[in-house]
């Protein structure tokens, strides 16, 4: 299935210096810089053929986002991944996102108020390790989750450190449920 992103917003959270380490790290080469706000890169695929992307050098301006989603469509054709696979990789940060998943680990030292909760869920369509600090009362949820394998559900602004990511702001740490409503099953946060 192919998908493309169109979400204005949702390119404008990638930073300049990452689509640069992205296209240098895939062989991309930087031809040329195009009036003070946007490098060329090219590239030629196995037949031959050139590639041309645009990676601009700041990200305060109105087309930021239209330039970023055409880089995207250009990188989908010629790595002939997703724009989603793509796009997870190039992400460093949701502001007031909401995330779902497992904890894989909690982490709380004796006589400490916070815990560190690892969880693992899906960021842009991939499967991620997200950390969270918890008060004492989410911390207990994530205890009963962790042990009872039950989902869990939360927002906030998450921001990649490394190879993982950090939920910030955090807001409406619950479990999740199922609830059977006749012959329909919901999921509810409890």
């Amino acid at each position: 299935m192919k998908v493309t992103v169109r979400d204005r917003q949702v390119f404008e959270t990638i930073e300049p210096s990452v689509l640069a380490e992205y296209l240098q790290a895939h062989c991309w080469e930087k031809v040329g810089l195009f009036y003070e706000y946007t490098w060329v890169w090219h590239k030629k695929d196995d037949s031959g053929e050139l590639f041309e992307v645009k990676q601009p050098t700041r990200q305060d301006f109105d087309d930021y986002g239209l330039l970023i989603g055409d880089t995207l469509k250009e990188l989908e054709r010629l790595e002939k991944r997703s724009q989603l696979e793509i796009l997870s990789d190039l992400i460093t940060s949701l502001e007031n996102t909401e995330i779902q998943g497992f904890v894989v680990k909690v982490d709380r030292e004796e006589g400490e108020e916070i815990a560190k909760v690892a969880m693992m869920g899906f960021v842009v369509n991939k499967l991620r390790k997200i950390y969270v600090e918890l008060k004492e009362t989410d911390c207990n949820l994530a205890l009963k989750a962790y042990q009872e394998r039950i989902p869990v559900i939360c927002g906030g602004d998450l921001v990649k450190v490394g190879g993982y990511f950090v939920m910030k702001n955090l807001h409406g740490f619950a479990l999740m449920v199922e609830e059977a409503k006749g012959d329909e099953i919901a999921i509810a946060r409890i």
